[in-house]
């Protein structure tokens, strides 16, 4: 029961990146005050649906811990579950600052935190599907 409901968490947690990045997709270039709506939106997701799966992976894959096998496998989930929540950690600060940056007129600074964002999007994404694949296969 556990198990399964770390699943669909996860499931969601992912949906919820893959929803971030076509919304990013989609209004990043095309404009100033579409990239203000954009950061705005951006931040409310993390706070209101990313960061609460994020942590509801996290508690319930660690009381799951004593239920699984120790190995390789489960070693190389567990090291891709943490650089995704410690990814995302850092990606939903950048977040904020990347609105602020937007909010202060400082588009040179959000720019910055856009593309450091992106690039830390990138490793959550790959850490989600990597202990995503293992799990399915361990």
């Amino acid at each position: 029961m556990l198990a399964t409901l770390h699943a669909i968490l996860a499931g969601a947690w992912i949906g919820t990146v893959l929803v971030e990045a076509l919304f990013e997709r989609a209004l990043l270039g095309q404009g100033r005050d579409k990239e203000l709506i954009l950061a705005r939106l951006h931040w409310k997701v993390d706070l209101v649906v990313e960061l609460p799966l994020l942590i509801a992976v996290a508690v319930s894959g660690a009381a799951l811990l004593g239920q699984m096998p120790s190995g390789g496998l489960f070693a190389a989930k567990l090291a891709c579950a943490a650089v995704a929540i410690i990814a995302n950690l850092y990606c939903i600060w950048l977040v904020k600052v990347r609105l602020e940056r937007a909010e202060a007129g400082d588009w040179a600074g959000f720019e910055r935190a856009d593309h450091r964002q992106h690039q830390f999007g990138a490793l959550v994404l790959l850490g989600l599907l990597g202990a995503a694949g293992l799990g399915i296969v361990a």
